[in-house]
């Protein structure tokens, strides 16, 4: 199966997958939101936030993608496409019989509270479903975290549980609410 890596365009996002040209900004994104993604992330290395290992990064998620491993897409502001807002990473895709990934995903601090992570999600779950042919797609959040789990709520996302010490995020094993979305288009190969 080959599949065209997503080039999404909404009313004000644009989602798709990285270049080497995006580089700069990409690691420009990670640096101005170190403080603000650091709840929701791991313990980062220093090399994370340079556009070194950026580019690294870029040429690894594409083989991933190419590998069907992965689709790790960037959001940009449509009308300052330079700019990167956020990130939208669909990972640990599995194939038959489970036809499932994980969502992961951040938003620039200066964005939040615009609708833009809706509408670049919206864009993207529909790439997920349609083109990539996925049933499931979870994604969990921290309970405290009450803006991820309303966009979640209203992305259709259904909760499903708790899972108590979940993942070690900024250094702190933390709970996480369990959501998941399941394509209700999906069809056998």
């Amino acid at each position: 199966m080959t599949l065209d890596p997503p080039n999404l365009t909404t009313d004000r996002v644009i989602v798709r997958m990285a270049q080497p040209d995006d580089v700069p900004a990409i690691a420009r994104y990670f640096v101005d939101n170190r403080e603000h993604l650091a709840p929701s992330r791991p313990l980062m290395a220093p090399e994370f936030y340079t556009e070194a290992f950026w580019a690294v990064q870029v040429r690894a998620n594409a083989a991933e993608f190419r590998e069907g491993k992965s689709v790790r897409t960037f959001l940009f502001d449509r009308f300052h496409p330079e700019r990167v807002i956020g990130n939208a990473n669909f990972t640990q895709i599995f194939r038959a019989p489970a036809h499932y990934c994980v969502l992961g995903y951040g938003l620039d601090r200066a964005y939040e509270g615009r609708g833009m992570m809706r509408e670049g999600l919206e864009a993207a779950l529909g790439y997920m479903f349609r083109e990539q042919n996925l049933h499931r797609i979870e994604a969990n959040y921290v309970p405290r975290n009450e803006r991820s789990g309303g966009l979640l709520r209203r992305l259709g996302f259904v909760v499903e549980g708790f899972a108590r010490d979940y993942l070690l995020l900024n250094g702190k094993w933390e709970d996480h609410v369990r959501t998941s979305l399941t394509n209700p288009d999906w069809r056998p190969w």
